[in-house]
């Protein structure tokens, strides 16, 4: 391409001039004989024209060359604004002679203001697509965009994870592109991706996939929007995103369920409040005293029960807040003092031996919350143990964690109930766990507190042979 010449250009000059001085020659001869009447005889008249004609020629030559040459840099330069890959770089590219200013000058600076234009905003393209890229690959959602035809023409690496085999991802690897049918075969999405291209409008829709990411199905929000151009609004395609609702849902399904056992352990006390409450007015009325301090303990039971049961809510949500933590030092030997004297005169009514044991140095965390990690395991055990039995306190450590050990030799917990123990709300026996005053929600909130510390907690039993509660916090 640097021999490059504009020849076309050149020979149009060339044949154009020569033809016009040759005209002009042989006018200009006809007119001097005829006014000079001069007789000119034919082997004259014909060396003087090839003479004229050389001359003519290497002056049309001359001239021709002279004009097109510079038009040789404007070409090339267009071209390499037009194509990169088609000429050498533009710095080798010979400048206009900058000492003859003119149109070829001008032009060829407007071409140059051009191309310094459109490398900036080539770069700017370059860097706005790798950032698109990195932002496609990097999102959580799966995306998938097609054209007006419905063929695929963007997908991101999540897209590939979540829903498509390798003979799919192969066949959208190649060059051509792929109908949306031939890679998704659920109706309702190409029914989303078909009404968002006719009507121009968004559509949303809830749907139930399966994941090749997860090996199971789960629920999406599929987000399907129509792409236009800028000026014209022109729809020219299709843009899908495929957003995980999954942990939403079990969310929400959480929530109803926890309103859900929420007021039933509210109303059941608040029932029987009222119902007691409605007798002791109908006995003073009456005259009758006898049974008022029996109403009156069945009431205080029961609102300690309410005050219990909302105490443990508050400290859920409080955890489900993620509300921060103050870390300080723990003492496990004090701590566990602290709370065995509290919950001494229930151990003594049933005349429980409580041995305790340390071997673990003190650990950062939440004095308060690993208290009422200690509190409900502890009280747990107290409350559903036969009397006469013993329950260990263990403190020792097991690599880069301080382990807790809470062991009892009670009746145990059939392996049935074990997987669902830490659930809210959820119980073994739930008419004895009402009577030793139990809200269902204990388990839950050490389950909670031993997440939030970065620890976790287990529970390893057998019917027969009592619990072991084991909870590893981080040192």
């Amino acid at each position: 391409m640097k021999a490059f010449f504009p020849w076309r250009l050149f020979w149009k000059f060339f044949t154009t001039l020569l033809f016009l001085m040759t005209l002009v020659f042989v006018v200009s001869a006809l007119v001097f004989s005829s006014f000079l009447e001069v007789k000119i005889n034919f082997f004259q008249a014909a060396a003087g024209l090839l003479v004229f004609l050389i001359l003519s020629a290497v002056a049309s030559a001359a001239f021709s060359y002279r004009f097109a040459s510079p038009m040789r840099q404007v070409i090339l330069k267009a071209l390499r604004i037009a194509n990169k890959k088609q000429v050498a770089d533009l710095d080798e590219v010979e400048e206009i002679l900058e000492d003859e200013p003119g149109e070829y000058f001008e032009l060829e600076m407007a071409l140059n203001k051009i191309r310094r234009k459109m490398k900036k905003r080539r770069l700017q393209l370059s860097h706005e697509r790798e950032e698109s890229q990195a932002l496609m690959a990097s999102l959580d959602d799966a995306i998938l965009s097609v054209g007006p035809d419905l063929k695929i023409k963007f997908f991101n690496s999540r897209m590939v994870h979540q829903f498509l085999e390798q003979a799919q991802t192969e066949l959208l690897q190649k060059a051509e592109p792929v109908p949306l049918a031939r890679i998704i075969r659920e109706p309702e999405i190409l029914k989303l991706y078909q009404q968002s291209l006719l009507t121009g409008e968004t559509q949303v829709q809830s749907l139930r996939l399966y994941s090749l990411l997860h090996h199971q199905h789960r629920y999406f929000s599929v987000k399907v929007s129509p792409l236009r151009e800028e000026k014209v609004a022109k729809i020219y395609g299709a843009m899908g995103l495929f957003h995980d609702i999954t942990e939403l849902k079990k969310a929400d399904q959480i929530r109803i369920e926890f309103v859900e056992n929420a007021s039933h352990e509210l109303r059941t006390p608040l029932t029987s409040i009222k119902g007691f409450v409605e007798t002791a007015k109908d006995d003073l009325a009456a005259g009758r005293t006898d049974q008022l301090a029996h109403f009156l303990a069945i009431i205080s039971k029961n609102v300690d029960r309410l005050t219990e049961l909302v105490s443990d809510m508050l400290t859920l949500t409080s955890l489900d807040a993620d509300t921060a933590f103050r870390r300080e030092q723990i003492n496990p030997h004090q701590l566990t003092e602290e709370i065995v004297e509290r919950l001494s005169p229930l151990a003594n009514e049933k005349n429980l031996l409580i041995q305790m044991s340390f071997e673990a140095v003190p650990f950062q965390a939440d004095h308060g919350k690993v208290a009422q990690v200690l509190e409900n395991l502890l009280s747990n055990a107290i409350k559903y143990i036969p009397p006469e039995k013993k329950i260990e306190i263990r403190w020792d450590e097991e690599g880069r964690f301080v382990r807790l050990q809470i062991i009892d030799n009670g009746p145990g917990i059939a392996d049935i109930h074990q997987t669902r123990l830490f659930e809210r709300f959820y119980r073994v026996d739930k008419g004895r766990s009402r009577d030793v005053g139990g809200t269902g929600l204990g388990l839950s909130i050490v389950k909670h507190i031993m997440q939030s510390h970065g620890g976790s907690v287990h529970l390893k039993s057998q019917i027969g042979q009592g619990c072991q509660f084991t909870c590893l916090f981080p040192k």
